[in-house]
């Protein structure tokens, strides 16, 4: 069977000739021979402009050269110099070029092109042929112009005789004397003709891709609050990249269209985030603390006891105003704030949700009993943050698999970098900033977290990563580095976790931990460990918990699913 390119062909002209030429010569032609379809070619003439060319088939043998085949399917006339051919489906008769004389175009392009690439004293023959798959009178050919020699014009019978008649076009012309090609160059004569790459997406547009993607997915969960239109209380359960929070600020906006909403969540950073992001609604954004602070006018860091006195007088205190109140990251408030809470909404006749993730308990052990035995819930298992690589990441440590949309882009393996001491791990932080910037992803969609303190990271007294500044404030100034903890229910194009060791995966609480860092990356998530080989060592085995006696590496790539490097 010939080596056909390309080896699938869905359209063929619409010439059913072509589709049986085809189907002979692959069938018909040993392994030595490799045939292109549709070749096509350019060429610029002397008066400017640009003259196109097709071969219906280029036959290449190594120590026979090329034949250029044109195929003309259906009626043949030749008429005072003018030939005509008729389509068998609609007997509609057009004029057509000389069928010889159009090979014979693309064999002089082919002939320049192959000079251009051989080395010297090797050369290839090159000359056409014609073939009438829809014609089964060779007496026909006597009738044609001189040129037309028998051995070069096939007919219906070389269909079934496709070798025969391919050997006696090559013998006629001689063709074997008039071929010299190493097996090198009878390669680079395949891949003149038919050129192969393979190209790697720049991160730049996996990243345009992946966000088109992703707000694409997110829409649709929004479609999911339609189900608790008529619901007052929830709690929606969902692990991390299903939506939680999109779907928290959705519900908060289509209540704001008619009445004040209290959009309450844990974390400072998410809390300002989501406050610049939706300027111009009705909502108000606060944590707990900050909130009773603007309230009350209390100095310092508010107490759980200012926390409840406050919310069991809260409309004795300052101007309250708030009909409904949405509640993200659940998890992570006090039972009693949250019963609170609910009794206020019940007071003011609104709207209680909570938000949580039973997977991202890293400020409390268990959940709170009010979020247990609500009576509606809602669970979102579908992630529309992460890719798949990076969901799957996250969750091996805590061993949740996840559950993604069908439309969800696989995505990039995460690379987890292990360096030997503090020069190497600046140099690697620098060389993967250095990569994502190239791609003209954002500064403050690159964030380095760790699950340490800030002080107790590795990264504790540096100000600058190579010419890039770190942060405290997500800003287009710098790179943002905080901890996992802070940065939780945020997210950001590409994630670099530093700080990985043994005590990462040492603890229910640890794992978590990892688990909320390493979801917070939608396209592109790197791991950076400072270990030496005892180290590592220790690593593999808190995360297999098992004990490791060779290639520890290969056993921690496979279970987190990353790429060592």
């Amino acid at each position: 069977m010939a080596k056909m390119i390309p080896t699938v062909v869905d359209d063929f002209n619409n010439s059913p000739g072509e589709r049986l030429v085809f189907d002979a010569l692959r069938d018909g032609l040993p392994s030595d021979y490799t045939v292109f379809h549709s070749f096509r070619w350019n060429r610029r003439t002397q008066s400017g402009r640009i003259e196109w060319g097709e071969a219906d088939f280029t036959i290449f043998h190594p120590k026979h050269g090329i034949l250029v085949i044109e195929v003309k399917s259906g009626g043949i006339a030749l008429e005072n110099g003018q030939w005509w051919y008729e389509r068998t489906n609609n007997h509609e008769r057009k004029p057509m070029k000389a069928p010889l004389e159009q090979a014979d175009r693309t064999k002089y392009e082919l002939v320049d092109m192959i000079n251009s690439c051989l080395d010297e004293g090797e050369y290839c023959w090159v000359e056409p042929a014609v073939w009438f798959p829809s014609l089964a009178d060779r007496e026909l050919i006597k009738n044609m112009p001189n040129t037309y020699h028998p051995e070069i014009i096939m007919m219906e019978w070389a269909l079934k005789n496709t070798r025969q008649a391919i050997d006696n076009a090559y013998q006629f012309y001689n063709s074997s004397r008039r071929t010299r090609l190493s097996p090198v160059s009878a390669k680079l004569i395949v891949r003149t003709l038919a050129p192969a790459f393979s190209a790697i997406p720049s991160l730049g547009s996996i990243y345009a891709e992946q966000e088109l993607s992703f707000l694409r997915m997110t829409n649709e969960q929004n479609g999911l609050l339609d189900y608790l239109e008529e619901q007052p209380r929830a709690v929606i359960q969902g692990s991390a990249g299903t939506g939680k929070t999109l779907l928290a600020v959705e519900k908060a906006r289509r209540l704001s269209v008619s009445d004040k909403v209290l959009f309450l969540c844990f974390n400072r950073f998410l809390m300002e985030d989501l406050r610049s992001k939706n300027e111009g609604y009705n909502i108000s954004f606060y944590n707990l603390p900050s909130l009773v602070v603007r309230e009350t006018g209390i100095s310092g860091v508010p107490t759980d006891t200012d926390i409840i006195e406050y919310l069991n007088q809260y409309d004795k205190i300052g101007n309250w105003g708030y009909k409904h109140i949405i509640v993200d990251e659940g998890q992570d408030f006090n039972e009693i704030h949250l019963n609170l809470l609910a009794t206020i909404a019940d007071i003011q006749n609104g709207v209680f949700y909570v938000f949580y993730d039973k997977n991202q308990l890293v400020q409390r052990r268990v959940l709170p009993e009010w979020v247990q035995k609500a009576e509606c819930r809602l669970v979102l298992r579908r992630n529309c943050r992460n890719t798949h690589s990076i969901a799957t990441t996250a969750g091996r440590p805590i061993e949740v698999e996840p559950i993604l949309w069908e439309k969800a882009p696989a995505g990039k393996t995460p690379n987890f970098h292990v360096v030997s001491d503090d020069k190497s791990f600046v140099q690697k932080l620098n060389e993967v900033i250095s990569k994502y910037i190239g791609a003209d992803i954002p500064l403050n969609q690159i964030v380095i977290l760790t699950s340490k303190t800030e002080e107790n990271s590795v990264l504790a007294g540096l100000d600058k990563i190579g010419k890039w500044s770190l942060v405290n404030a997500r800003n287009t100034d710098g790179i943002l580095f905080t901890t996992v903890r802070k940065f939780k229910g945020l997210e950001s194009a590409v994630v670099i976790i530093v700080d990985v060791n043994a005590s990462t995966f040492e603890s229910p609480e640890s794992r978590n931990l990892f688990y909320v860092g390493a979801s917070r990356a939608k396209g592109f998530l790197d791991i950076i460990a400072l270990l030496d080989g005892e180290q590592m060592q220790a690593l593999g085995e808190a995360l297999t918990n098992a004990q490791i006696t060779k290639n520890v590496a290969a056993k921690i790539a496979s279970t987190l699913k990353v790429r060592i490097t």
